[in-house]
């Protein structure tokens, strides 16, 4: 898969059936716009192509970012397992921002990419103050011959498929919830870093995991999923994830803490490395115990209700 960057001219000249979107997350709406695309790439014998932007257009707009739940790294590799050709992922910056929609349309759906084929979400918007609407778009490409697909939303329960859904259902905790609009389970991925290593007094080892700011958190509580260490290409491992302010300990401080119990592994040194995190469900709240015992006996419960929920 081929990362562009930049507006270059004729980038395709065999043509590209594209989609666009910011695509945070990419949940089950994103990806019906892009397999869409790549549809009609092999029909055509077109290059299929993700258009995008590395940052949050927020950023320039605001001076902030929402809290997402994909970073730029994760972005691509999951639209790079969709088998797109190709991504173009432009800086959103002062200038993208004043371009006019029909400057847009022209300089970097035409000029750059070639467009024959633009897969948009139903609420899709472009162009300086965000005048591009999915309307404008068929009516320019219909005078150009660019097949415009408008993709209606996708609706579970009711409610369409949103990256807002899912963040809200992220930072209540209900993963499981999250995990049904994104078509997997929830991820992060985080560096390990070096704890207190309370975990291995209690025999529960743990890993402490730094996940970059800026990127939605499940709510206060335990939770069952997988770990995936990444630096040493081990595959998915049975885990129980804490996140909190260990309330049971004295050192109990404000700073939210995210530890990782692998079952079934043997710790070496983790360090640096980098674990991908998985949630599946939630198990409970973040509870303080009278007692190093009662943590113990706790956590043995945790570790066999998530092994019997991933296992049955």
């Amino acid at each position: 898969m081929q990362i562009y960057n930049q507006i270059t001219p004729n980038l395709f000249p065999n043509g590209s059936s594209i989609a666009l979107g910011m695509f945070d997350g990419v949940h089950l709406g994103h990806v019906e716009i892009i397999k869409n695309a790549i549809k009609y790439a092999k029909e055509h014998s077109l290059n299929s192509v993700v258009g995008t932007f590395s940052n949050h257009p927020h950023i320039e707009i605001t001076g902030q970012s929402p809290i997402l739940l994909t970073t730029f790294e994760d972005r691509l590799n999951l639209i790079q397992e969709l088998n797109v050709d190709a991504i173009l992922a432009l800086e959103f910056n002062s200038q993208l921002r004043h371009m006019s929609a029909q400057d847009y349309f022209t300089k970097v759906l035409v000029d750059c990419l070639n467009s024959k084929f633009i897969s948009v979400g139903y609420d899709h918007k472009f162009g300086f103050n965000q005048e591009g609407t999915t309307n404008k778009l068929k009516e320019w490409g219909k005078k150009l011959g660019i097949n415009i697909q408008i993709n209606a939303p996708i609706n579970i329960h009711d409610e369409p498929v949103s990256s807002t859904r899912i963040r809200k259902n992220i930072i209540a905790g209900q993963v499981k919830s999250a995990s049904k609009l994104l078509g997997r389970y929830y991820s992060v991925t985080g560096k390990v870093t070096q704890g207190l290593k309370r975990g291995t007094e209690l025999g529960f080892p743990t890993a402490n995991l730094m996940i970059p700011s800026g990127i939605a958190i499940p709510a206060k509580g335990v939770y069952v999923g997988y770990s995936t260490l990444l630096n040493q290409n081990l595959k998915q491992k049975i885990s129980v994830i804490n996140i909190g302010h260990c309330p049971t300990f004295k050192e109990e401080t404000s700073e939210l803490k995210i530890e990782v119990h692998i079952l079934n592994f043997e710790y070496k040194e983790l360090y640096n490395n980098q674990i991908k995190l998985e949630f599946a469900d939630r198990l409970r709240d973040e509870i303080k115990f009278n007692s190093k015992e009662e943590l113990i006996n706790q956590i043995k419960k945790d570790c066999e209700l998530g092994r019997k929920i991933l296992t049955t």
